[in-house]
């Protein structure tokens, strides 16, 4: 490893958010698409150095507790703190030691971040009678889903189900959806917030259209 180190990159020549950039960006966007931004947590794993955004949000004029809500978080690996800080290559001084052939400082890296998204869509403690309950709860969930935002792919659908005393319980129901950053170049989060907005101005109409 070089031993002085090495020399923080030319802001002008590559842009790169550090991690509380793009968390404040988040929280900005969030707060301005109308929602409440609650239980926002910034999570450092000791060991590695990972880091981990979490928050909750929910409509403004959502009843208290609100039943519809939903939990946001992404997950910022180490090496995303150090190309923050140091620029494209400087994993060289990771890895081998100066004048070593490597092909890192050959391009600029491309690396990002999942924003993962997963609505709350009803209460848990539910006993489920048949199993083909399931298929036109999915069906009604993904349809009124497609009608909110059509061009939504990375959306999926979780039942969590448990058994206990005899009987099968459903424990959680929960909608994903995800969105990919890549962080070499600005990224506009407006979009982002505003679909989230948007799924949790709709899910309350599930409630008379599920048992849940």
């Amino acid at each position: 490893m070089n031993a002085k180190g090495p020399q923080p990159a030319d802001e002008d020549a590559y842009y790169f958010p550090v991690y509380e950039e793009l968390a404040s960006d988040l929280l900005e966007g969030l707060e301005r698409a109308g929602l409440v931004v609650e239980d926002i947590n910034h999570e450092v794993e000791p060991s590695s150095g990972d880091r981990t955004f979490h928050c909750s949000v929910h409509p403004e004029a959502a009843e208290f507790p609100p039943r519809y809500q939903a939990s946001i978080h992404f997950h910022w690996d180490a090496l995303l703190t150090y190309l923050s800080t140091y620029g494209p290559g400087s994993e060289c001084d990771l890895y081998h030691e100066p004048g070593e052939p490597c092909s890192h400082r050959e391009g600029r890296p491309h690396p990002g971040v999942d924003v993962v998204v997963e609505y709350d869509l009803g209460d848990g403690g539910y006993q489920l009678a048949e199993l083909g309950e399931v298929s036109a709860w999915f069906a009604t969930v993904e349809d009124l889903l497609s009608r909110v935002l059509p061009d939504q792919d990375a959306r999926v659908v979780h039942l969590h189900l448990g058994f206990r005393e005899g009987a099968t319980w459903v424990e959680k129901f929960t909608a994903e959806q995800s969105w990919y950053l890549d962080l070499s170049e600005p990224q506009d989060l407006e979009p982002i917030c505003s679909m989230v907005a948007a799924t949790l101005r709709a899910t309350p109409a599930l409630a008379d259209r599920l048992p849940l």
